[in-house]
């Protein structure tokens, strides 16, 4: 998965409620059906980028029953606005690349 569709997708999962890394990467490959992917390796460097710019903010807590501490992640105001901004940026990529597909079927 690309940096800019990882960071969409996160910040996607976020906007329903905080959750831990762990959890959003089961997420994105139970909601794709297995065809998306996101490794620690890329998981939380995005979560980190996503968090240093401001769009996500983090919290630790200890859970009881797993006795560990967990960090979740939650969306703030400027991540929701951010979100918003690159899907109309990636809707406006994804028509465009359907129109010069659809161009070059024709030909």
């Amino acid at each position: 998965m690309k940096k800019g569709t990882a960071e969409l997708v996160v910040l996607h999962l976020l906007r329903s409620g905080r959750k831990y890394g762990y959890q959003i990467a089961q997420e994105i490959s139970s909601r794709s059906n297995g065809l998306f992917t996101l490794q620690e390796g890329s998981l939380y460097p995005t979560l980190y980028r996503l968090e240093k710019n401001g769009y996500v903010a983090s919290q630790k807590e200890f859970s009881p029953n797993q006795q560990r501490i967990r960090k979740y992640y939650s969306i703030t105001e400027a991540g929701r606005a951010y979100f918003l901004e690159v899907r109309e940026e990636y809707r406006q990529i994804s028509e465009g690349i359907e129109r010069i597909l659809e161009e070059c079927a024709e030909t």
